[in-house]
């Protein structure tokens, strides 16, 4: 390891701020020019090297940007309608992977959905949820499932309730991209995770397949 550990970003949330304490660790500030060059055992930054062991990249990804935009396409549903175009005013979905008018339309994302820093085990948790669905069609010889209109309407009526736990933690954080520079906006309260947090998502996803009676879906 090296003496120091570099950050040429900054923070993100309050929890990274402690970090600051440790005497490895040390903020560039490149004056908004960012990284000049890299060299071959170095960070070059304000004319200054910074000798490294290893460099590690947090680059080429995006934040709060639409979903089709990240997904790389436009995704298409009953008459024509657009995913874009019908989430235009915020998502609405159940539990975040089905919207009404997009049948056989599994979506998988944080929207409206469970977040977890480890974002796989979220993954993990939503595909069993999914394959789940994906059997009972095949048991039943549906050839189409699809989330009726009041079970959407009851899903974003809970995310609402919810979301004044994740408003205030965006709220207490560090300002950012995040948080629109600490005042969450509407849509991305709307937009963002379930803000009951993931354990009492993955619960509600449980309690839903125990029912067994795939309520708030339409088989055909």
């Amino acid at each position: 390891m090296s003496r120091w550990d570099y950050d040429y970003t900054g923070g993100d949330c309050n929890g990274d701020l402690e970090k600051l304490k440790d005497k490895r660790v040390g903020i560039i500030d490149t004056q908004g020019r960012g990284v000049e060059r890299i060299a071959e055992n170095a960070v070059v930054a304000n004319g200054k090297e910074y000798e490294i062991d290893c460099l590690i990249y947090a680059t080429g990804f995006e934040v709060g940007t639409g979903y089709t935009r990240r997904a790389g396409f436009e995704i298409y549903g009953r008459g024509g309608e657009t995913l874009t175009g019908k989430w235009k005013e915020g998502v609405s979905s159940l539990h975040g992977m089905h919207t009404r008018g997009f049948p056989n339309c599994f979506i998988v994302s944080n929207a409206q959905a469970g977040f977890t820093a480890n974002y796989p085990h979220m993954l993990n948790g939503q595909s069993k949820h999914l394959s789940y669905i994906v059997k009972q069609c095949i048991d039943r010889q549906a050839r189409m499932v699809e989330t009726t209109q009041e079970a959407e309407a009851d899903w974003l009526d809970t995310v609402l309730k919810a979301s004044v736990f994740n408003k205030r933690f965006l709220e207490e954080c560090t300002p950012d991209y995040n948080n629109n520079e600490g005042k969450p906006s509407e849509a991305a309260i709307r937009n963002g995770p379930f803000g009951g947090g993931s354990v009492a998502f993955i619960k509600i996803l449980e309690d839903w397949r125990s029912s067994g009676d795939l309520a708030g879906l339409e088989l055909h």
